[in-house]
């Protein structure tokens, strides 16, 4: 696993380089604004495929910002602004031409508070991905089965699937959120402190 250090004030960071050959994520030249605010600047990083990377700074210095821009939630924020590029396979995943649903099932992410579809059962939870992006599936069993077993939660609710999301507790909700994001089998899958909501066991 490679650690990055995110300092506490922006600055040129190059802890990869980019341009390096099986790199699936990279960002070039990375500004990121809330508002007149400039929260991050001149980030350069290249993410290469079959490898982990830590982001360690201290609170508020841009972790979870950063983050979010890697599969496009950051534009969801009023007053929100990057400029740079973000590339995914060589491809500015800004571009006006590129379907943010789809990158999304690329670039999974799994956030610090769990957010599960409430009104969803168990087993729509985990397909849900799936159906918003309209990828075709066979054997929805096994595949909320799979999920589940490998974010450690299908023997608390294998008799259950049917039940609501809500029914399950905080650090439940947030495994049933990694098996949803498992389940469109994303080639990167960013983690903002998944398991801050997990007991040691379940971590």
């Amino acid at each position: 696993m490679k650690n990055v250090r995110v300092p506490s004030s922006p600055q040129d960071v190059h802890p990869n380089k980019p341009g390096d050959a099986n790199v699936h994520l990279e960002t070039q030249n990375l500004h990121v604004w809330f508002g007149k605010r400039l929260i991050l600047e001149k980030v350069n990083l290249a993410f290469p495929e079959n490898s982990v990377t830590a982001l360690i700074g201290p609170s508020g210095c841009g972790k979870s910002t950063f983050i979010r821009v890697l599969n496009r939630m950051h534009e969801f924020i009023p007053g929100a602004a990057l400029a740079g590029r973000v590339l995914y396979d060589g491809q500015d995943m800004y571009d006006a031409a590129v379907d943010p649903v789809n990158i999304r099932t690329k670039v999974g992410m799994v956030f610090q508070k769990p957010n599960p579809f409430p009104t969803m059962s168990i087993k729509d939870n985990v397909l849900s991905g799936l159906k918003l992006a309209q990828m075709k599936y066979e054997n929805p069993e096994e595949i909320v089965r799979t999920c589940l077993e490998r974010a450690s939660l299908w023997n608390e609710v294998k008799d259950r699937l049917d039940a609501s999301a809500s029914s399950l507790s905080g650090g439940q909700q947030q495994r049933l959120c990694i098996a949803r994001s498992l389940a469109v089998s994303p080639k990167v899958l960013l983690m903002d402190e998944p398991c801050s909501a997990l007991d040691p066991g379940s971590t």
